[in-house]
């Protein structure tokens, strides 16, 4: 079942779905298995034709035009700054375009049950979006935990989708293969203090340039229909958008239930009996509200991925710090 994608000199691990199993909506273990298997190795890997192209066409059709409305509003979110053309764009919350393959993907329950246990907790619904930028504007290198974040086991995974093909050119993602293994808070730079500040995301250049000599980032290339499972801890870059074309990705945030995160999300009350049918495989934590929800204000800013787990927080320094004996090949 199982393919891997080239991309440059290493490779992101692609597992393909068959279109009768992904139309089966049911997971066979030995998917579920793979993917499992290769989220610990790698802390990322791409499930090919997971998803009815048709529904991310839709999405587009609604969510491309607004880009540059969201990108003109002077008060809007661009991730790392307006030189990257990175921005906040969150899918819109309404029962005509939650598509359960996109929002409780059965593919990605299961595989993110295997590791994280059942019923993984959703703990954000965003996205971003890459305008056309210049070839030098790109994010810094990061990960997406400025906490003291578990280094042993994975406590967040992120599901991005991509609504249309991307490549290189169209903004695909770097992403530093296997760097979850050595992904720790004294990585991050340490210069920025001011809580919620992007700064703290990023890598210092020192342990950038050891894991560079023997894992190299790479670009992620996906085809329309797929989505990317995440390690939250693996390290990874937004890349610039040669083209004119908006290249939008959704990004939904998974956690054990057990991590008891602190974001929650804010949907429309009118879609609740929708997203609470869906509880078997994925939960969500949302904050229940009369009336629409504007996604064209939602904004990733302040998010905060930490957990509130009380037997973390006692062990909290032990848990989030390699011992200095961690293998090299990491």
């Amino acid at each position: 079942m199982g393919s891997y994608t080239p991309v440059h000199d290493q490779e992101v691990h692609t597992i393909h779905i068959p279109e009768e199993v992904r139309q089966s909506g049911q997971a066979p273990l030995d998917l579920v298995g793979e993917g499992a298997a290769f989220l610990h190795k790698d802390g990322i890997v791409v499930l090919d034709n997971a998803i009815d192209p048709a529904h991310l066409d839709a999405l587009n059709a609604q969510l491309a035009p607004e880009a540059l409305e969201i990108a003109a509003d002077p008060d809007h979110h661009f991730n790392f700054g307006k030189h990257t053309r990175n921005m906040d764009q969150a899918p819109p919350p309404t029962r005509a375009l939650m598509f359960k393959d996109v929002w409780c993907n059965p593919f990605a329950a299961a595989i993110l049950a295997a590791v994280l246990g059942p019923r993984p907790v959703i703990h954000y619904a965003n996205g971003n979006t890459a305008l056309q930028a210049p070839p030098d504007g790109r994010q810094p290198v990061h990960s997406d935990c400025e906490f003291a974040h578990p280094a042993y086991f994975p406590f967040a995974y992120v599901i991005n989708i991509n609504l249309v093909d991307v490549t290189p050119e169209n903004g695909g993602t770097e992403v530093w293969v296997g760097s979850h293994h050595v992904s720790v808070h004294e990585a991050h730079n340490r210069a920025a203090k001011d809580e919620g500040d992007e700064d703290l995301l990023t890598i210092q250049p020192g342990p950038l340039e050891q894991r560079r000599a023997h894992s190299p980032p790479v670009q992620v290339r996906t085809r329309k229909g797929s989505l990317i499972i995440r390690d939250l801890r693996l390290w990874h870059a937004g890349r610039p958008n040669l083209t004119a074309a908006p290249r939008i990705m959704l990004a939904f945030v998974a956690s054990p239930a057990w991590w008891r995160g602190r974001s929650r999300i804010k949907l429309p009350r009118d879609v609740r009996d929708l997203v609470e049918g869906w509880a078997d495989e994925m939960a969500y934590a949302a904050d229940w509200v009369d009336g629409e929800v504007d996604h064209k204000k939602l904004r990733s800013a302040g998010v905060d991925f930490d957990g509130d787990a009380a037997v973390l927080n006692r062990f909290r320094r032990e848990l989030s710090v390699w011992p200095e004996y961690r293998p090299r090949w990491y």
